[in-house]
C-alpha cells in the first residue's frame, strides 16, 4: 500500500505541474538534425532567389548593352553624304595652299599619332608665319625675300595653335618631334624645306567619292586619280574621319583603304 500511495503522488505531481519525460540523448541528435535541414532548405532557397535576381539583372544589362550596340551601330553607318557635300570637302582639302591637304597624306588612328612633317608642307598657306626684318634676317639673311623660293618659317606658336584648332591637341612641337625640319631657336621657328608629297601626286587630283555622316561626325572616302601616274606612284585611297562645325573641321583618323 505504501508504494502504490508513493507512485500516486508522483504522478499527481506530474499533472499538477505540466512536466514532460526529459528527452534522450538520441532524441535530441533528432532535433539538431531536423534543425539543420530546416536551415538548409532555407539557405538554399535563398540562393535560388538570389540566382534568380542575378539572372534577371543579367537579362536586363545584356538587353541594354545590346541596345547601345545597336544605337552605336546605327550611328557608325551614319546617312549617306550629299555629291554637293563631297565636292565642297573635295575643294577644302586639295585647294591649293590649304589646312587639311596634308591630313591625308600620313596614315593615323588618331591625332595623337600624326607626324607633323608628314602632315604640314610648305604650302600650307595659314602657317606661312609673320615675321619681323630681324627673323627674316636671322632666318635667311636677307629681308628681301618676296618671290623667291624658300623655306617656309613657322612659328612654334602658331604650330601649336594650328594642331589645336585642327584636332584638339594642345601640344607644343619640339624639334626632335619633326626630323625632317630645320629649328632656329632665337627666333624659336621651324623651317620647312619641301612637301613629304613632293611637288606633284595623284593624291592633287584626287576627290571624295564616298561618304557618311552621323550628327557632326563625317567618314568620307578619299580617292587620287592614279588614272596618269606609274606603279611607284599609285596612292591607295582613304578613309578620314573627322567631326564639322560650320566651316570649321577636327581630324580624328586617316585610314588607307587596302584591298
Amino acid at each position: 500500500m505504501k508504494i502504490k500511495r508513493t507512485l500516486l503522488i508522483f504522478a499527481t505531481t506530474l499533472a499538477v505541474t505540466g512536466c514532460t519525460p526529459i528527452a534522450t540523448e538520441g532524441d535530441a541528435e533528432s532535433l539538431e538534425s531536423q534543425e539543420e535541414a530546416a536551415a538548409d532548405d532555407a539557405t538554399a532557397e535563398v540562393a535560388s532567389e538570389e540566382v534568380s535576381l542575378a539572372d534577371e539583372t543579367n537579362e536586363e544589362t545584356t538587353e541594354a548593352e545590346a541596345e547601345a550596340a545597336a544605337v552605336e551601330a546605327a550611328k557608325a553607318v551614319g546617312e549617306p553624304v550629299s555629291d554637293e557635300e563631297l565636292s565642297t570637302f573635295t575643294k577644302m582639302f586639295t585647294d591649293e595652299g590649304c589646312d587639311y591637304f596634308g591630313f591625308l597624306w600620313p596614315e593615323y588612328s588618331s591625332p595623337e599619332e600624326i607626324k607633323w612633317d608628314q602632315a604640314i608642307g610648305c604650302y600650307t598657306k595659314s602657317l606661312d608665319s609673320k615675321l619681323t626684318d630681324d627673323e627674316k634676317k636671322e632666318l635667311y639673311g636677307t629681308t628681301d625675300i618676296e618671290g623667291y623660293i624658300v623655306d617656309t618659317a613657322i612659328k612654334k606658336t602658331d604650330l601649336s595653335k594650328f594642331i589645336k584648332d585642327h584636332t584638339g591637341l594642345d601640344v607644343t612641337l619640339e624639334a626632335k618631334d619633326v626630323p625632317s625640319w630645320q629649328y632656329n631657336e632665337k627666333c624659336e621657328a621651324f623651317l620647312v624645306g619641301e612637301n613629304p608629297w613632293g611637288q606633284d601626286s595623284p593624291m592633287f587630283d584626287g576627290k571624295f567619292v564616298s561618304g557618311t555622316k552621323a550628327g557632326d561626325v563625317y567618314t568620307l572616302t578619299f580617292q587620287p586619280n592614279n588614272e596618269n601616274w606609274g606603279p611607284e606612284n599609285i596612292q591607295p585611297d582613304r578613309s578620314i574621319t573627322f567631326t564639322k562645325s560650320g566651316d570649321k573641321l577636327v581630324i580624328k583618323s586617316n585610314k588607307y583603304i587596302r584591298n
